[in-house]
């Protein structure tokens, strides 16, 4: 029988594609872990979490390292993430995190100046 992939597994297949940039489904996830798409959601409902969970939080996480160390664009960054308008982007980083990107970004100059201060690890918006 296969080896069963893991959740950490998982994220971090994503996050590795996110980083070159484009769609990736469920399909495309799935392939390259060598199971097929069903057995892919079925570990992931198992673990009470869905692929558009796992992908909101990889993008949340990269949004967030984005804002917080570069000064790329929030049209850059949305791009990056595979959201095809700036605005959608907003809208789920708001919904993520509570904040709108630049106010995020704003923030987190504050934050390094103190380090008792949320980091962009503590942010997930799976919960």
């Amino acid at each position: 029988m296969a080896r069963r992939p893991s959740i950490e597994t998982i994220c971090r297949l994503i996050n590795a594609l996110l980083a070159k940039q484009g769609h990736w489904g469920v399909e495309d996830v799935a392939q390259l872990l060598g199971v097929s798409p069903r057995s892919l959601q079925r570990l992931l409902n198992e673990e009470g979490v869905s692929y558009s969970d796992l992908l909101d939080c990889c993008r949340c996480k990269a949004a967030c390292q984005a804002l917080q160390h570069t000064q790329q664009s929030i049209k850059d960054i949305a791009a990056a993430l595979d959201y095809s308008d700036p605005t959608h982007f907003a809208r789920a980083f708001r919904r993520w995190t509570g904040t709108a990107p630049l106010a995020y970004r704003s923030q987190s100059l504050g934050r390094q100046g103190n380090p008792s201060k949320q980091s962009d690890d503590d942010v997930d918006p799976t919960q």
